[in-house]
């Protein structure tokens, strides 16, 4: 018998909202950005965002410190992730707060049937940002997305899903075919700097030695470091395969509408963690002033609407070759 619900619950000391399937139970936190606090595979009972150990959730003000919160699960990053200033009429010298302004807002929210419904506005830019939460299937989680302009001018944003997925042992890393390079903005060892553009999947590193970037390594290997996929990707969706355990998680999205991505591996080198960040965005480079530079920005007109959705896949077996829009494994 299929099982949805939509139900009150407790993450830690904050109120929660939890939706389930039969194979997907997610939690939300309205009263924090309206965040996924967790994300379990039921059938084999796993965790499969990071959550941290502390019994008191660590909040942090609007504009605080993104790092310095409970840095965790998945967060909506918007309008920049970086902290910097925007550079155009009529809000130049505008702050743009640290990992954007929601994810230390409190959401509104309410139930509608088997659906969960939020929405915010913003601080120091006039926009109000909707989502809903629903099952498309059983195994497909799906959240969509719609920004509205406020304002009569042109406003440039970044909206980025940053999802801090737990690893094992043998996850292999799957981009659409087609990919062929990636640039480096971050590399803990130094491998690579930034700017420097690598070849996907095999490439060579400052020192000469070759890695295939789809096999995430160990955590002993105690580095860290992000790339962005080089231009728009070809198709919407980038996946994990857990080898191990024999399950898939992937996220699929309308490319025209999010066509970037940005992948930060963690294996070991950043605060002892072994995740992945799989952040598909609407504009690159983490900054929509460096989107902007590299024509890779997303702009909602004046008085206009920017609508979206994700998809958080999890599925048995791991033989997947890509993924639909709708979030169908092929």
């Amino acid at each position: 018998m299929t099982k949805r619900a939509v139900y009150p619950s407790q993450y830690k000391d904050q109120p929660a909202v939890t939706v389930e399937s039969d194979v997907i139970a997610a939690q939300f936190l309205p009263s924090i950005g309206a965040k996924m606090a967790s994300l379990l595979y039921k059938p084999l009972g796993r965790e499969l965002l990071v959550q941290r150990p502390n019994p008191a959730y660590l909040l942090q003000p609007f504009d605080g410190d993104y790092v310095a919160s409970e840095c965790s699960g998945f967060d909506d990053m918007f309008p920049t992730i970086d902290a910097c200033y925007y550079d155009r009429y009529p809000w130049a010298g505008t702050r743009m707060a640290d990992h954007g302004e929601v994810w230390s807002l409190p959401w509104e929210h309410a139930v509608q049937g088997d659906r969960l419904y939020f929405f915010v506005y913003g601080v120091r830019f006039p926009y109000r940002l909707e989502k809903w939460v629903s099952f498309a299937t059983e195994v497909v989680l799906r959240i969509d997305y719609r920004l509205t302009n406020l304002s009569p001018f042109d406003f440039d944003f970044l909206w980025a899903a940053h999802t801090m997925v737990n690893l094992e042992d043998e996850v292999e890393l799957v981009l659409p075919d087609g990919v062929q390079s990636v640039v480096n903005t971050l590399s803990f060892s130094g491998a690579a700097t930034y700017g420097d553009e690598l070849t996907w999947p095999v490439c060579t590193l400052r020192d000469g030695t070759r890695r295939d970037l789809r096999l995430l390594r160990p955590k002993s290997a105690r580095d860290a470091e992000k790339y962005f996929v080089k231009g728009r990707l070809p198709e919407g969706w980038c996946g994990l395969k857990y080898h191990r355990s024999n399950f898939s998680l992937v996220l699929s999205f309308p490319v025209d509408r999010v066509p970037y991505l940005g992948v930060l591996p963690n294996e070991g080198g950043w605060q002892d963690l072994y995740n992945i960040f799989l952040e598909p965005g609407t504009a690159s480079f983490d900054r929509p002033d460096a989107a902007r530079y590299r024509q890779e920005v997303a702009t909602v007109k004046g008085r206009a609407t920017y609508e979206w959705h994700l998809n958080i896949i999890l599925a048995e077996g791991t033989s997947f070759r890509r993924a639909s829009e709708d979030g169908r494994l092929l």
